[in-house]
């Protein structure tokens, strides 16, 4: 197989550009309204978007990179289709691809904010941790709520890290914006591991496998009830009626799935809760209007 023909279907099968490419620029784009919004900027520089949003990727691969060497042993035993365990990609290949990613994050960082670098070497300290099972990692394994408690405070770091590209951070002016990251973060994590029975696989952890069906679909929504408030919280109650009927859809859809608890409608939650989160960064637009 040829060198760009096996990094493409690892791509398609591990990190999907396109899809993760609009995840990751929707953070971005709220973290940028939501501080211009917070700065009181008339003249706004969007050009700064591209920046942030290379930056933001990078490290979103350096992320599935980690998680592969993490998951090396344990996907040879039960997921020998992956990529890496069948032999497309090898483990020195993803390191090399690692320390690129990492000068390319640093250089562009060093070039358009220096003042960013220290939360950038925040963001590596965090990372550097989280990739070690924060030292409990045999803790972590037997609780997967704690596990993602941790996980999850990332994305806080990196919107701090983004945010630094606008402005001189003061954490008051942005807390909610830390806070619905991270229950976004939550929800991603919670709803891309829901599953019906006939969906689960020997030695994956979902929370469906953990929990049950009907526990963890509750669990997701009271993230999602709290994602709503806080989004409220910061839109003001001008968008309430629109943010109701975003809420309802999602409720719905987890609703169906709790009654029917076939592939359908697992599929329907967490496209739902994406469609959600995707809505909830980019209505941060509607501040700067």
């Amino acid at each position: 197989m040829s060198f760009l023909k096996k990094w493409y279907t690892y791509q398609k099968e591990r990190f999907p550009v396109f899809k993760y490419g609009i995840y990751i620029f929707s953070i971005v784009f709220a973290v940028f309204c939501y501080c211009n919004y917070k700065m009181n900027n008339s003249n706004i520089d969007f050009i700064k978007l591209i920046p942030m949003f290379i930056t933001l990727f990078i490290q979103f691969l350096m992320v599935r990179i980690i998680d592969e060497f993490k998951d090396y042993e344990e996907d040879k035993k039960y997921r020998p289709y992956r990529p890496v365990p069948r032999g497309l990609i090898s483990l020195n290949e993803l390191k090399i691809l690692f320390i690129i990613c990492v000068i390319i994050q640093f250089a562009i960082t060093l070039l358009i904010s220096k003042k960013s670098l220290i939360y950038l070497i925040l963001v590596w300290l965090f990372f550097a941790v989280m990739s070690k099972g924060f030292f409990i990692k045999r803790i972590l394994d037997n609780h997967i709520l704690l596990e993602v408690l941790l996980d999850e405070i990332l994305m806080p770091v990196l919107v701090l890290y983004l945010a630094s590209f606008i402005c001189n951070l003061n954490i008051k002016y942005i807390y909610d914006l830390l806070l619905m990251s991270y229950l976004i973060s939550w929800i991603v994590e919670i709803a891309r591991k829901i599953r019906c029975k006939e969906e689960e696989e020997n030695g994956v952890k979902t929370y469906t496998a953990v929990f049950g069906i009907k526990k963890a679909t509750i669990i997701l929504t009271i993230l999602e009830i709290f994602l709503m408030a806080i989004q409220t919280k910061i839109l003001t109650l001008k968008y309430i009626t629109l943010t109701l009927i975003l809420f309802l859809v999602v409720i719905c859809c987890n609703t169906s799935f709790v009654i029917y608890k076939n592939k359908k409608t697992s599929k329907l939650v967490e496209l739902s809760a994406n469609i959600y989160i995707f809505l909830c960064y980019f209505s941060m637009y509607l501040l700067i209007l």
